[in-house]
């Protein structure tokens, strides 16, 4: 269901702003954000990719992708020690399911609803599609890599 008050375009600019701000929040690293990218079709993946599903006023997921190098130095920024080996995974899944919550509440107090599943995170060269349109925006953190955030729009 779309929102009554506000138009799906609105919708999705309030997400994709609510996804940048909640990055800020829950990463205490300087963020540079690139500008967004419109993807009309599948796209290939060659990481550590985390997706989280999206139900409600915008039905979609919200996908992180970095590589391994750059999700290690990230959790060892953030944490001040090494992130290694498979707790790497772990940590890129749990930072992004920090990212998706923050950016529920933050939509939630502007009228937008959305509710997120648990996060899915897949590892190596894959290729993603299966939806209507999706908002690629480059980000990086200094010292800590390079990533894209791309907000996906089921089909419908």
């Amino acid at each position: 269901m779309e929102n009554t008050q506000l138009g799906k375009n609105a919708v999705i600019k309030e997400v994709l702003n609510c996804a940048i701000e909640s990055i800020r929040t829950v990463i205490p690293i300087e963020a540079q954000v690139g500008q967004p990218i419109l993807l009309m079709e599948s796209f290939s993946h060659h990481a550590i990719g985390v997706f989280i599903g999206i139900t409600g006023d915008l039905p979609g997921r919200l996908i992180l992708n970095g590589s391994e190098e750059s999700f290690s130095r990230l959790g060892t920024k953030m944490f001040g020690m090494p992130i290694e080996g498979e707790m790497v995974e772990s940590f890129a899944g749990e930072v992004v399911n920090m990212i998706a919550g923050n950016m529920g509440a933050a939509l939630f107090a502007k009228g937008i609803t959305i509710d997120i599943t648990p996060p899915t995170i897949i590892v190596g060269d894959s290729k993603i599609s299966g939806f209507r349109q999706a908002i690629k925006l480059p980000i990086a953190f200094q010292e800590a890599g390079e990533y894209e955030l791309v907000l996906n729009i089921e089909k419908g």
